[in-house]
């Protein structure tokens, strides 16, 4: 967990890569494997939590449930336990913190990248199920929707 400034955190997985969600890079073959990262004007606690949560929804899902963009985790602050935010369910999406590529690391046997997981009001989970995730990326980009509000 590492303070940003202005009230924001960023909270990482460690180690999450070696969980096998079942992806793998179409012209070498290798397993791509992430760890997740969280980023939020909320408490520390709760970025640690919703990050655990996240984890535990993917590991349970034995490959079924993607670590990938575009993938929801809905009733995702339930699981995690959190109160006091007005955000209910994840997303996750390549990471926008640094511009252009997404990190991306090849270790032996295996390729890690990283991915953001923002959280998403019931409304903004609504309108992702029935529009889809780009149409409410472009959405929540033209109503300048803070992402890293939780109490939004």
């Amino acid at each position: 967990m590492t303070d940003l400034g202005e009230g924001q955190r960023l909270g990482c997985t460690v180690d999450f890569a070696v969980v096998d969600t079942g992806l793998e890079t179409a012209d070498e073959a290798l397993p791509v494997r992430s760890e997740l990262l969280a980023v939020a004007t909320a408490g520390e606690q709760q970025i640690i939590d919703v990050l655990a949560a996240a984890a535990t929804m993917l590991i349970d899902a034995a490959g079924v449930l993607p670590a990938q963009p575009g993938t929801m985790l809905p009733n995702l602050a339930e699981k995690a336990g959190l109160s006091d935010v007005s955000v209910a369910h994840g997303l996750f999406v390549p990471p926008y913190l640094w511009g252009g590529q997404v990190p991306r690391m090849t270790e032996e046997g295996r390729l890690t990248v990283l991915l953001q997981l923002v959280m998403l009001t019931d409304a903004e989970h609504a309108f992702a199920v029935e529009e889809g995730v780009g149409a409410l990326q472009q959405e929540l980009g033209s109503a300048g929707i803070d992402l890293l509000d939780w109490q939004r």
